[in-house]
């Protein structure tokens, strides 16, 4: 196993500013979902705990050589103005319970 799949953020969420979204410590070389959502209702998922459901969009972001991956956004979008947003990894990891690493999960609120 890799380590504990960490998922960080950067940048603020203010109409068209940059910023982004790093994962570190995932297995090399891995498939991976991005998980979004606007709640945080916890559930049970392979073996640990999915925190950004009901999922409203999935994007694949598979992590480098190195267990890493960097998901950059050039432009932040208008129209979010008090949404809350949540994100998750889940990373394809042989050695884990149940096949999956999930990441720590980041909450952010769009002023």
């Amino acid at each position: 196993m890799s380590g504990i799949p960490q998922l960080t953020g950067l940048g603020d969420l203010l109409v068209g500013t940059s910023g982004s979204l790093s994962l570190a410590e995932a297995a090399p070389s891995s498939p991976a979902l991005m998980l979004v959502s606007t709640t945080i209702s916890p559930a049970p998922f392979k073996g640990g705990s999915l925190l950004p459901v009901p999922v409203l969009l999935t994007l694949v972001v598979p992590s480098d050589s190195m267990g890493g991956s960097l998901m950059p956004r050039t432009y932040w979008p208008s129209g979010l103005s008090g949404v809350s947003l949540s994100f998750q990894s889940a990373i394809l990891e042989i050695a884990a319970v149940k096949g999956v690493a999930l990441s720590n999960a980041l909450c952010a609120d769009v002023p």
